[in-house]
C-alpha cells in the first residue's frame, strides 16, 4: 500500500526535523536553530535555518525507499 509508505516518509520527516531543531536549540548550534522573532521599527522579522528541514527531507526520501524495498522483498 502506497499510503503506508507515504506515512512512513512523513513521520520520519517530522521526527528528524524536530530532532535536529531540538539539538540545535539545546547545544546552540546556529545552523540547526529556528529563531523566529526579531522586532524592528517597521514590524518584526522571522528567521531561521532551513538545514534541518533539508536534511530531514533527504533522510525521509531514503527511509521511504528503504521501506518500500523491504516491503517488496528486494535485496540490495
Amino acid at each position: 500500500m502506497l499510503i503506508k509508505t507515504v506515512f512512513v516518509g512523513l513521520l520520519s520527516f517530522a521526527f528528524i526535523s524536530v530532532g535536529l531543531l531540538m539539538i540545535g536549540n539545546v547545544f546552540e548550534i546556529k545552523w540547526l536553530m529556528f529563531s523566529f522573532y526579531k522586532e524592528t521599527a517597521t514590524g518584526f522579522e522571522a528567521g531561521g535555518s532551513a538545514v534541518p528541514f533539508i536534511v530531514a527531507f533527504i533522510c525521509s526520501y531514503f527511509i521511504g525507499n528503504f521501506y518500500e524495498n523491504k516491503k517488496h522483498g528486494y535485496r540490495a
